[in-house]
């Protein structure tokens, strides 16, 4: 049964490139035994992470050849470089993503040979946000991309008819859609888009432990847990910040795992890749689910490999099951592709985020949720005149 699905899959080889060597405090390659099990199957090779963030800072060594011309919606850039990032979150994401090693850090992503196609947001304050975000998953879907990350969030309590209808383009595209949980704030845990949204793949965080992040928020959208707390980060400027903590990362990561899957075995439907995802995740206690980290932690070595780890084909899908409830019950097909209102020019971003960044004396909090993210980071514009990340 195993030999006859990797056939259907048309599992690719394994790439010859030399990889780079992480940094001994990225935990999460000894965890997954990344560079004994997982590498020397799939790099990331052939696939591209959409990242809609905050923009990405392409100048840095450690994502040397690994950033895409891409979409500003913003303002500010109209040639399809984006490769600035006002806040350092969206580097920060790409490094866990697609990092080289290399610069002064060293910093290597998960999937180090994966490329990244960033989608710069408009600000909260400055323009239509949902728009920009339904613009840019239409923008990736066109652009060929494997899976979109989303670590950003705006409380919400139901998905918006277009940003729901652009899910849809991408998942009728086969492309896998991933957002972060967001992070305990000091206002509410209110829901978040587009991590509430039926079709998208919540993430929450999990410490070294994997025990549950005591910031990830929890909520019955929540599916799967990655590593997400104790973790370094690289700034917007190539600093380096050695203890962040966020849902952010967390989704950063299981995307990388999603492009590493998707390499190896490149005509498996994104709907299978998320079934895997779940079917092989390593539970966490003794419930079945918990609202904090879903069905578990992600495996990616039994994700990838269903000759060695096969998962029956009736396996749950609670991702694609909300989303073809959905769809049976209210979808009706847009007469026009999602289109996002028209930019602002030199606008400064500051989007709502998942991620918890502490450096030296400075700490910059960023949190999932408009309210508290924009008060948050407007309190500490006052205060750090350390680069955000």
């Amino acid at each position: 049964m195993g030999a006859a699905i990797a056939v259907a899959y048309g599992a690719a080889a394994p790439s010859a490139l030399a990889a780079p060597t992480p940094r001994s405090d990225e935990w999460w390659f000894r965890a997954w035994s990344v560079q004994d099990k997982v590498w020397p199957l799939s790099k990331g090779t052939g696939t591209t992470v959409a990242l809609i963030d905050t923009g990405v800072n392409a100048k840095l060594p450690e994502l040397s050849g690994a950033v895409l011309p891409g979409l500003d919606t913003a303002g500010g850039r109209t040639d399809g470089r984006v490769d600035f990032d006002g806040q350092g979150h969206g580097t920060a994401m790409a490094a866990l993503i697609a990092g080289r090693g290399g610069g002064t850090t060293g910093f290597t992503g998960l999937a180090p040979e994966a490329k990244i196609l960033p989608v710069r947001l408009v600000d909260h304050s400055e323009g239509d946000w949902t728009s920009a975000i339904s613009q840019g998953i239409k923008y990736a879907v066109d652009h060929g991309v494997k899976v979109v990350n989303m670590s950003i969030g705006q409380q919400a309590f139901q998905c918006p008819q277009e940003l729901q209808d652009a899910i849809a383009y991408a998942i009728q595209h086969n492309v896998v859609l991933v957002a972060a949980a967001g992070n305990a704030g000091p206002t509410s845990n209110a829901p978040e888009i587009p991590a509430r949204c039926p079709g998208v793949l919540t993430i929450g965080a999990v410490t070294k432990e994997s025990k549950a992040w005591s910031g990830s928020v929890p909520h019955g959208y929540v599916t799967l847990a990655a590593p997400g707390a104790q973790m370094g980060a690289v700034g917007k400027d190539g600093t380096y910040y050695p203890d962040s903590r966020g849902t952010s990362g967390a989704a950063a990561l299981t995307s990388a795992a999603i492009a590493l899957i998707r390499a190896r075995n490149p005509s498996m439907p994104g709907r299978t890749v998320v079934q895997r995802l779940i079917a092989t995740a390593m539970r966490i206690g003794d419930k079945k689910w918990s609202p904090k980290t879903g069905y578990g932690v992600i495996l990616v070595r039994g994700a990838m490999d269903p000759v060695n780890y096969p998962v029956p084909a009736n396996a749950p899908n609670p991702v694609y099951d909300a989303f073809d409830k959905w769809k049976a019950s209210t979808y009706r097909a847009p007469s026009s592709p999602p289109t996002a209102a028209k930019p602002k020019a030199n606008q400064p971003s500051g989007i709502g985020t998942s991620t918890i960044i502490a450096g030296g004396a400075a700490v910059v909090l960023v949190v999932g949720g408009l309210v508290a993210g924009v008060l948050l980071v407007s309190r500490r514009r006052g205060l750090d005149r350390t680069p955000h990340s």
